[in-house]
């Protein structure tokens, strides 16, 4: 198969492994699928011979998402099989069992030189735990993953993300927040 060349005018490169979720969150940017998320999903094998093919720069990371990429079944397989020259980053909420996760997966496969985390975890108040949240990142920063959270601004949550915000960076934890760009009671938010 022939390589695909990233143009330099793009600035980001998204793979949605899955767009199923193990969270539940009202205002949920992929919450137009009502069917069975998992169906018609490529294998571990096909991302890798997919990703493989990709020519990019060293500032223009792969990032996996979803969903909740660590849906996948072939997460970790994904992970380990991808040309080492093309730099990946994640886009979790960090979910799962990073002790095995932390068995299976290098953490310099997910790092590089970049102005944020190569491990972005997204922070949901509405369906998560932020002292538990914040453990399990810490865990990882220790074991030497390039990881941060971050949290979206949404209006019915503002206040609480920006409490945890401060309470993260408190830990020694890069905790960011991003503009909400959405419909909220009627009103758009956007820039």
């Amino acid at each position: 198969m022939r390589p695909i060349v990233i143009p330099e005018s793009h600035n980001y490169i998204a793979a949605f492994l899955t767009l199923a979720c193990n969270l539940r969150c009202s205002y949920c940017i992929n919450k137009f699928e009502t069917g069975h998320l998992e169906k018609d999903r490529l294998t571990g094998k096909q991302w890798v011979e997919g990703l493989n093919r990709i020519q990019s720069r060293d500032d223009l990371p792969v990032t996996l998402q979803g969903g909740e990429p660590s849906l996948h079944p072939d997460f970790p397989f994904i992970l380990n099989n991808v040309r080492r020259d093309l730099n990946i980053d994640v886009l979790t909420n960090l979910q799962f069992d990073i002790e095995k996760f932390m068995k299976q997966v290098d953490p310099d496969r997910i790092k590089r030189k970049a102005p944020y985390a190569s491990i972005r975890v997204s922070y949901h108040p509405q369906t998560m735990k932020l002292e538990p949240l914040v453990k399990k990142v810490l865990r990882m920063q220790e074991a030497g993953y390039s990881i941060g959270i971050w949290g979206v601004l949404h209006p019915s949550q503002e206040r609480e993300i920006l409490a945890a915000q401060q309470f993260a960076k408190g830990k020694g934890i890069d905790f960011r927040t991003k503009e909400f760009l959405g419909v909220h009671e009627g009103r758009m938010h956007a820039r």
